[in-house]
């Protein structure tokens, strides 16, 4: 069971939130604390440079990782070194705005629709946190949005969900083998940040398991900081803990509360991507790798041999130019992603 955890160092409990105290909020306002810069202490970005691949390589390593998203057929990389910094960037891509966020704490890295009722929102960093996630604010209506609870917590749009979006976290090296034409947002941000520098020490380390801020609870069954690929089905979560003790590549066939997945991965690239792998014409596939040289790599569908590709798109076979659903999810720690989906499952390979 998960165990309460007693709080590291002293932090600024909040006694109300400021611009939303006359709103109810979802959470007890206790639990939401100071990260200590104040709002818009970290900035962020509207609309960002970005630059095509060749140019990327200029200021990218192959091992750097990245938020990938593609939204009508146009493909982006948002790297993490922009991300430790500025947390929130809001773009459009492919003709359609969108909302990337970043949570260093959690390593949670979320895109989602800034469009709600018909009104588009800017966001910004509130400064605050809750369960040491990113607590992010729109510039309309001031109201609090808890990153991984996926809506906002306090204010005139309390209890607001977000739409999620599709979203990969890879290293560069692999994004840019399943998208040669992507863009990627550019160093040239007009702040003075060093982008090669993770500003939080060892924070990241598998084996680390300081907390910065109080937690609510800590689930035991992984190491903190684990990477874990997560999917929440009609009230039913589970994660997939592909990134450490996993084989070093996989097609996992699954299904959670009646959805049917398939999760591919691939350990060197720390990449985890989630398909819906029912048909349009309801029949369910089952994949597996069929190949495991190279990169990008193949799959096979055991009903058909149709071959696809790591985009969930059939290249060859009778379903040729057939295309999976990607799942809307997102990557983050262990620790963050129990203690935001409580009661969730863990995927366990055989042999485990």
């Amino acid at each position: 069971m998960p165990q309460r955890l007693v709080p590291l160092f002293l932090v600024v409990i909040l006694m109300g939130v400021a611009a939303t105290a006359t709103a109810q909020c979802l959470i007890p306002q206790n639990l939401i604390v100071s990260g200590g810069p104040g709002k818009d202490g970290i900035p962020a970005l509207t609309n960002p440079a970005v630059v095509p691949a060749e140019i990327a390589d200029t200021f990218l390593v192959p091992e750097d990782l990245v938020l990938g998203v593609v939204i009508s057929g146009e493909a982006r990389a948002y790297p993490h070194g922009v991300l430790w910094w500025h947390e929130i960037i809001n773009d459009v891509l492919g003709g359609r705005p969108i909302l990337v966020s970043f949570c260093p704490l959690t390593g949670s890295g979320i895109v989602s629709e800034p469009i709600l009722n018909g009104q588009l929102h800017n966001f910004g960093v509130s400064g605050l946190l809750f369960d040491n996630n990113l607590i992010l604010f729109d510039r309309t209506t001031d109201s609090l949005w808890s990153q991984m609870r996926l809506d906002s917590i306090c204010g005139d749009l309390a209890g607001t969900r977000p739409p999620l979006l599709p979203v990969v976290q890879s290293t560069w090296a692999a994004w840019k083998a399943m998208h040669p034409n992507t863009t990627a947002v550019s160093f040239n941000t007009g702040f003075n940040r060093n982008y090669n520098r993770y500003p939080y020490g060892d924070y990241d380390g598998i084996d680390n398991t300081q907390l910065l801020f109080p937690q609510t609870t800590i689930d035991p069954r992984r190491s903190m900081k684990e990477n874990v690929l997560g999917i929440t089905h009609s009230g039913l979560a589970r994660a997939y803990p592909v990134y450490v003790g996993a084989p070093p590549r996989g097609a996992i066939n699954d299904v959670v509360n009646g959805l049917s997945v398939l999760v591919v991965f691939d350990g060197p690239s720390q990449l985890a991507i989630p398909f819906d792998r029912t048909r349009e014409s309801g029949e369910v596939l089952t994949f597996e790798l069929a190949e495991n040289a190279g990169f990008p790599f193949l799959l096979r569908d055991r009903q058909t041999q149709s071959l696809w590709n790591l985009n969930g798109v059939a290249v060859s076979g009778l379903l040729e130019g057939e295309r999976l659903r990607k799942i809307p999810t997102f990557t983050s720690f262990w620790f963050a992603w129990a203690a935001f989906s409580p009661g969730t499952e863990l995927y366990s390979f055989a042999g485990e």
